[in-house]
C-alpha cells in the first residue's frame, strides 16, 4: 500500500475482501485516512436497503481507536422514529451522517473487523427502537 493509505492487518484486508470486495481505501488528508464500503447492506427497518459506510482511520491506528461511523446517503427509519446522536460532517470531499457511538477500545483486541461488526449490531439495535 502507498504511504498515504491506511495500514490494515492481513486479517482486516482478508475480511474486507471476503465480505466487501468493492471497498475503497481513502488516502490520508494529514490527520486521518478511511475505508469506504459502497452499498453497505442495512437491516430491515430503514427507509433504504443500503448506503455507503465510512470508517475513519485516525493517525496512530491500531493504537488509536476507531470511533463513530458515517453514512451517505443519510439513514432514516421506516417507523419515523428519530435516530439519536447524529450529526453531519464532511470527510474526503463528501458530506456524511455521523453516528456518534462509542465503546472502550482495547488495542490488540479491537480492530476494523470488530468495528464493522459493531456497526452492524448498532444498526440492528437502532432499527428495533
Amino acid at each position: 500500500m502507498g504511504d498515504n493509505l491506511p495500514e490494515l492487518s492481513d486479517e482486516e484486508t482478508e475480511y474486507l475482501e471476503a465480505n466487501y470486495s468493492d471497498y475503497r481505501l481513502q488516502p490520508s488528508d494529514g490527520a486521518k485516512s478511511g475505508v469506504i464500503i459502497p452499498d453497505f447492506a442495512l437491516p430491515v427497518g430503514y427507509t433504504a436497503e443500503k448506503s455507503d459506510l465510512l470508517i475513519v482511520i485516525p493517525q496512530g491506528y491500531p493504537g488509536t481507536q476507531l470511533d463513530m461511523f458515517y453514512f451517505d446517503p443519510p439513514l432514516a427509519k421506516q417507523n419515523g422514529n428519530g435516530i439519536g446522536a447524529l450529526a453531519s460532517e464532511s470527510h474526503f470531499e463528501r458530506n456524511w451522517q455521523r453516528w456518534s457511538r462509542h465503546y472502550t477500545w482495547e488495542p490488540g483486541v479491537h480492530n476494523l473487523v470488530y468495528h464493522i461488526e459493531y456497526v452492524k449490531n448498532e444498526l440492528k439495535t437502532e432499527a428495533e427502537r
